[in-house]
């Protein structure tokens, strides 16, 4: 080698080089993910997350290659070193066992069995007996998703929300099986949906103890890594012609109607075969199963029914009340995951759909889509869970997450309507009032029209927004993708951590808390007389908080 030629860089000096190299791609990924949080949270918490996730296993694949590259840190710390992670996730999975996502798809974990102490397994009771029912219960009522009228408000003197006087206090505690079903309530008997191993169930409890009463089980299984097991959809309870009816609809397509005294069936249909698909395709199409609680009103039954993918059959369909038969199939959009709701328009009465991508209104009689009002989803995707809500007379809120918010619309018609001539939909239009993607980004509920002002869990935080151009009034605390009611005039939030919280809603502060459930809590709440009733995809809870005699 002459003298003057350049000399080589040695391997410990290139190695230290690379090195320094990688520490330095493992603190500049660990400040993006700090940096990206901050940034994106306002808009998605879900992309937030996912971004703090992807770049805090960059900083530690950065970190573990720098550690073996330097030449300063003797082999037996670099073995230690990089067992430490492992011994420890080895120690946290004989520890918690893995119960699914949160809704801003986050790992959520439980302590295992043989670490928690084991709940109480009330008696199960094969036939309903009417004694079993004290007559006080009887009148008592919640008769389906979101309350009576599917408003999220419920007005129940029996019950009280001075929780900074007295908190609720429990009336039982049960095992129940998977699934986000609600509770409906009539004549003393609670009912929900739930997975028993391969079978969908319609349980009904007795409101007084928890007790089985009797059950309808139908075989399906619905399953998805992000949404978990289970049907989604919640009972509805209507009287008819002298009978107390139940109609539900489970995560596979089962239609139920039955006898809330008995539980004896009085017709049934299938979805998927009214939708001529199966199970593997439509679920391509719709990822979470069907989750849409029945509308019941007058002489039928209103259910989304949608399709394969490119396959659709029709957006809603109504049947008989009396017997099942199919009287209509209507629209041409795939379904979301939120519930038909009837509204009063311009003084007709219609059916408000919200579907994949748009928001129909449906002539009650015959299902003839009277408007659309374009509203972005993907029922595979970026889903739309959200009610429609009626604000004033023609003015409709629909809200979703996933980045998208809110928007208010109105629905105009162009003639006036006589008493024998049903406006076709050449009369009818839509225009958008104001659409905001960072207020009521509802993305597993419900905003709430109350007092004049929209209540919502947004993007798990609680808020309240003037409905009059979409601005903010307060932000409250933080929920989860839980639940809300507002009962007497207080707000009640279920959040997704299991607790239940009572909010002033003219400040967004909290009146007061307490635990109810452990684990991920989606489902819908339901007050009935002096009771509540709770539950999530492993226990069910009755509590009682009756009104406070002044």
């Amino acid at each position: 080698m002459a003298p003057n030629d350049p000399q080589p860089i040695s391997t410990p000096r290139r190695s230290r080089s690379l090195s320094k190299w990688f520490w330095t791609l493992c603190l500049l990924a660990i400040a993006t993910l700090f940096i990206s949080r901050q940034v994106i949270y306002e808009t998605d918490h879900q992309i937030a997350n996912l971004a703090g996730i992807l770049w805090g296993i960059i900083a530690f694949l950065m970190g573990v290659i720098a550690l073996w590259l330097s030449r300063s840190i003797a082999l037996k710390w670099k073995l230690a070193l990089s067992a430490l992670p492992l011994f420890a996730l080895g120690a946290f999975y004989l520890c918690f066992e893995y119960t699914g996502v949160t809704g801003e798809v986050l790992p959520n974990f439980r302590l295992r069995s043989f670490l928690r102490s084991k709940p109480s397994v009330r008696p199960q009771r094969p036939e309903i007996q009417e004694a079993s029912i004290p007559a006080e219960l009887k009148s008592h009522r919640f008769s389906q998703f979101f309350g009576n009228d599917r408003s999220g408000i419920v007005d129940e003197p029996l019950f009280s929300m001075a929780w900074d006087l007295k908190l609720p206090t429990l009336v039982w505690r049960r095992p129940i099986g998977d699934g986000w079903s609600g509770f409906a309530v009539a004549q003393g008997i609670a009912l929900t949906l739930e997975q028993i191993e391969q079978d969908e169930v319609l349980s009904a409890m007795s409101l007084s103890n928890g007790e089985t009463l009797w059950r309808v089980q139908r075989p399906g299984r619905h399953y998805h890594p992000m949404g978990g097991l289970g049907p989604r959809s919640t009972p509805t309870i209507v009287n008819y012609k002298d009978q107390t009816l139940v109609v539900a609809l489970t995560a596979t397509g089962h239609l139920l109607c039955v006898e809330l005294q008995t539980g004896s069936v009085r017709w049934e249909r299938q979805l998927l075969e009214d939708s001529k698909t199966n199970q593997a395709d439509f679920e391509l199409a719709v990822n979470w199963g069907r989750a849409a609680s029945p509308l019941v009103h007058k002489d039928r039954v209103i259910v989304p029914l949608g399709g394969a993918q490119n396959q659709i059959a029709s957006s809603l369909m109504a049947c008989s009340l009396d017997d099942g038969t199919v009287l209509w199939t209507q629209g041409k959009s795939q379904i979301s995951y939120a519930s038909p709701v009837v509204m009063s328009i311009h003084g007709v009465e219609q059916i408000v759909s919200v579907n994949e991508g748009d928001v129909t209104g449906h002539a009650w009689e015959d299902g003839q889509v009277l408007w659309t009002s374009p509203w972005p989803s993907n029922s595979n995707g970026a889903a739309c869970a959200s009610q429609p809500i009626l604000i004033e007379a023609d003015k409709i809120l629909v809200g979703k997450g996933y980045s998208q918010g809110s928007k208010l619309f109105q629905v105009d018609l162009a003639t006036e309507q006589t008493p024998k001539v049903q406006p076709d939909d050449s009369a009818w239009s839509t225009q958008d009032v104001w659409s905001v993607n960072k207020i009521l980004k509802t993305k597993f509920t419900s905003s709430i029209y109350h007092d004049g002002k929209l209540f919502a869990l947004s993007d798990g935080i609680l808020e309240c927004v003037d409905p009059a151009d979409g601005s903010r009034i307060w932000r409250g605390q933080r929920y989860g993708q839980g639940q809300t009611l507002i009962v007497n005039g207080t707000l009640l939030v279920s959040s997704e951590d299991g607790r239940i919280v009572a909010v002033d809603p003219k400040s967004g502060k909290p009146i007061a808390e307490m635990n109810v459930l452990e684990g991920i809590t989606w489902n819908t709440c339901a007050v009935a007389g002096p009771y509540l009733l709770v539950r999530n995809g492993s226990e069910a809870v009755c509590l009682t908080a009756p009104a406070i005699s002044k």
